[in-house]
């Protein structure tokens, strides 16, 4: 931080549903916010990191036996904009908005009088940068291969209003040591949110990375993909960008002579790749090419689909069959699905996720099931099939399907619904520790400034109250997560 060939389809239409019936779930929905220092549910491994004002700590989820790194941020060191209006950290509202395969997923948060304690996920392949010293330079179809989800995660936070201000290879982390370039973008501790209708000031990024325009501190969305841009020059060349001395002086050639991308003196690299970095390195602003522009550029094309041929037929099932039951047990499945998914499994479920998002926005549309059904179906069969799963798997009403949604549609019930695993998610409901679960326990947990009719919470605990008592036990809650729809 700091200034440094497939049938044609009708297109269906995609108007979000809204219900005041229905509960909007979201991974944030289960993102818990407590007073007080990292919970005895936390075991310290070891340090991986440390900066100015933050540390990041290896640590044991006991209750999943699960590797997570959490952040350790002083308050001192906090920036003003780094805060929203409620004395939160910016970073957390803005991680907890978004769902996509490639941007850390933040699990719980903690705060005492000093210091945040933010849980997030572990990225064992450690940064890319790392990975740039080892490997020098990339090949082309490497460098596609980051360079398509990182476009991927920047169109996806541009499409929320999301500009992350400080993407470089340090902030971006490889989920596995293996030869496995599958990457999450991480690090929103500079990001903000974007008033469409204004510029941004503030002087953010790192100085090989940081577009010429934040320098003159009115910039807006288009800042994050000149840092793409200098990030893909690294990647294809192993080189820096620019031959400064120091911090100064390499500030001083980002203003005043910005990189800029000559074919001549890339003789080894294919024209595709040159013209998509001169697009990303554009110094007008207003000229740049965009994320969602830049995934349809041809050099990323043909890499998405060379790799995009693989077999969907075991996620399409899944979503095709998928039922939600009740509302309880869609929100425990979704709580499982954001948490215990086995790693082996979550990545043939990311691929498949990503290949059904064909246009790589981090969302799978209503028109993009269609071209999956519409090849083995007839369009009205493919048609009511795609308006059922949108109804049964769409549960925050967006009109399309969300990472952790399509997550929670497909997963394996047999491994996710364990003993430990429900029980788990049983005392994120009972607040209290009491071994019931009351009506407003489920409100804190599922309400999320929702104002839906009495009735509903009511109608949460009826069908699941096998004695009448009014309240959910551990073993009403078993049954009902275990029995058969």
């Amino acid at each position: 931080m700091g200034c440094v060939g497939s049938k044609k389809v009708t297109e269906v239409n995609k108007t979000p549903r809204k219900s005041e019936n229905n509960i909007n779930l979201t991974p944030a929905t289960f993102l818990t916010k407590t007073k007080g220092k990292l919970s005895e549910n936390y075991s310290v491994v070891k340090k991986l990191g440390s900066g100015a004002f933050a540390d990041v700590q290896l640590c044991i989820y006991k209750p999943l036996n699960q590797q997570r790194a959490v952040k350790v941020i002083h308050k001192a060191g906090l920036h003003q904009q780094q805060m929203d209006q409620d004395y939160m950290l910016k970073e957390i509202s803005i991680l907890t908005s978004l769902d996509h395969p490639n941007i850390l997923k933040c699990y719980e948060i903690f705060e005492d009088n000093w210091k945040f304690y933010v849980a997030m996920d572990f990225c064992a392949g450690g940064e890319l940068f790392d990975k740039i010293i080892e490997l020098k330079k990339f090949s082309e179809i490497q460098a596609a291969e980051i360079m398509s989800q990182l476009l991927s995660a920047i169109a996806y936070c541009h499409d929320k209003h999301v500009i992350h201000r400080d993407l470089k290879p340090e902030n971006i982390l490889l989920e596995e040591r293996q030869d496995s370039l599958s990457i999450k973008v991480a690090d929103f501790g500079s990001s903000c949110f974007l008033d469409t209708k204004k510029k941004l000031s503030g002087c953010f990024g790192s100085a090989y990375y940081v577009a010429p325009e934040v320098l003159i501190e009115e910039y807006n969305e288009k800042c994050d993909i000149w840092s793409a841009g200098v990030i893909m020059f690294i990647l294809l060349t192993g080189k820096p960008p620019y031959n400064g001395r120091d911090e100064k002086a390499i500030l001083e050639q980002v203003k005043n002579t910005p990189l800029q991308i000559d074919r001549r003196d890339l003789p080894n690299l294919s024209s595709e790749a040159v013209d998509l970095m001169q697009h990303l390195l554009i110094v007008s602003p207003k000229n740049r090419i965009a994320a969602k522009d830049a995934l349809n550029h041809q050099w990323i094309k043909s890499y998405r689909e060379r790799t995009g041929c693989v077999d969907l037929k075991a996620s399409l099932s899944d979503l095709k069959s998928f039922t939600c039951s009740s509302k309880l047990k869609n929100a425990v499945h979704m709580f499982l699905a954001t948490q215990a998914i086995a790693n082996e499994e979550l990545k043939v479920l990311k691929q498949d996720f990503m290949n059904l998002d064909k246009n790589g926005d981090g969302k799978v549309s209503r028109n993009e099931l269609m071209e999956q059904y519409a090849k083995t179906m007839d369009e009205e069969e493919a048609k009511a099939t795609v308006e059922k799963i949108m109804n049964e798997v769409d549960t925050n009403r967006s009109g399309d399907i969300d990472y952790t949604e399509f997550l929670t549609a497909c997963m394996n019930y047999n491994s996710v619904n364990s003993r430990s695993n429900l029980e788990t998610a049983f005392r994120l409901f009972d607040k209290d520790g009491s071994g019931d679960i009351t009506v407003e326990e489920i409100k804190t947990v599922l309400g999320s400034g929702q104002f839906l009719d009495k009735r509903v919470w009511d109608e949460i605990i009826r069908e699941v109250d096998q004695n009448g008592d009014g309240v959910i036990d551990l073993k009403e809650f078993l049954v009902l997560m275990t029995r058969k729809l």
